[in-house]
C-alpha cells in the first residue's frame, strides 16, 4: 500500500517540477533565433534604416523572447561571426517591418554576412541594447544560426485576449482567444502569395482539454514574422503544430513541420 500512496505523490512533485521549469523558461531573456533569411536582399531593403539602396546585402531576423526598446537599436550593438572567422557589423538594424504593438521582438540586420563561401555562424549583442522594461541585453548569443534554404520555424507562441490592446479587428467577432505566433522570419504563402485555406488547415492547436483544433481565421497577414490565429474554443490553446511545406520565407523557402508550446496573457 505505501507504494501506491507513494506514487501519486511523486508524479505531484514531477508535474511541479516541470510546471516551474517551464515558468523559468518563460521568464529567462535569450536569443530565440537567428534566421539567414535572403541572400542577397534587394538593395532598397537599406530604407528600412534610412540608408540609400545597397546591393550584396543578406537579411538575418533575429528574434527575442522579449520586446526590444526600439530606440536603443543600432547596427553597431550587433556581432555576427562567419565561418571564415570574420566578425561583421551589420549596415543596418531595425524592428521593422515587425513594429506592431504587441510584435517588437525580432530585429532585422543586414549585411555582407556571406561574402565569397562564408556563412554566418553566430550573432552575438555586443553594444548597448535594451528590453522594453529597460534591461541591458549586452553579452546575449546565439550560436546557431538557421541556414538560407531550412524554411521558417515556429520560435515563439502567445495567447491574448481578442479585444487586447493592439489586436483590435484583427479576428472574427467569434473569437475567444487570439494566438500570436512568431516565426524565425517573414512568412507568406508560395510565392509571396496571402495565407488562405491550405495554411489555416495546415496549422493546428492543441487546447488543454485535449482537443486538437484548426485556428477559426489567420490574421496579420502582413510580409513580417508574425501571424495571428484566431480561435473560436474557449479551452485554453496548450501549443500549435504546423505541417510541412505551407508557410514560405521572402526567398520561398518553405517551412518543416514545426511545433510551439503556447504562453498565456489572458487573466484566467
Amino acid at each position: 500500500m505505501k507504494l501506491f500512496k507513494t506514487i501519486p505523490i511523486l508524479c505531484f512533485f514531477v508535474t511541479a517540477s516541470a510546471q516551474e521549469s517551464l515558468r523559468e523558461s518563460e521568464n529567462e531573456i535569450r536569443i530565440l533565433s537567428a534566421y539567414h533569411g535572403l541572400d542577397p536582399l534587394p538593395p532598397r531593403a537599406t530604407r528600412l534604416c534610412g540608408l540609400p539602396p545597397a546591393r550584396g546585402q543578406d537579411g538575418m531576423p533575429v528574434a527575442f523572447s522579449v520586446q526590444i526598446n526600439s530606440a536603443s537599436i543600432s547596427a553597431a550593438a550587433f556581432a555576427v561571426e562567419t565561418t571564415s572567422g570574420e566578425i561583421v557589423t551589420p549596415l543596418c538594424a531595425t524592428l521593422r517591418p515587425a513594429i506592431e504593438t504587441l510584435e517588437q521582438r525580432t530585429v532585422l540586420l543586414i549585411g555582407p554576412f556571406s561574402v565569397g563561401d562564408s556563412l554566418p555562424l553566430s550573432v552575438e549583442v555586443v553594444g548597448q541594447l535594451e528590453d522594453g522594461d529597460g534591461n541591458s541585453l549586452v553579452g546575449l548569443k546565439i550560436e546557431k544560426v538557421t541556414p538560407l534554404a531550412a524554411g521558417p520555424s515556429l520560435v515563439f507562441a502567445e495567447r491574448f485576449a481578442p479585444n487586447t490592446s493592439g489586436l483590435e479587428g484583427e479576428c472574427p467577432a467569434d473569437t475567444a482567444q487570439a494566438i500570436q505566433l512568431t516565426w524565425e522570419g517573414g512568412v507568406t504563402g508560395p510565392a509571396g502569395a496571402d495565407l488562405d485555406e491550405a495554411q489555416r488547415t495546415a496549422m493546428s492547436i492543441l487546447l488543454a482539454n485535449g482537443h486538437t483544433v484548426h485556428p477559426l481565421f489567420l490574421a496579420d497577414d502582413d510580409p513580417d514574422n508574425h501571424v495571428i490565429a484566431c480561435v473560436a474554443e474557449t479551452s485554453p490553446a496548450v501549443s500549435v503544430s504546423v505541417a510541412a511545406g505551407f508557410f514560405h520565407d521572402p526567398g520561398d523557402d518553405a517551412n518543416p513541420e514545426t511545433r510551439i508550446d503556447v504562453i498565456s496573457r489572458m487573466n484566467e
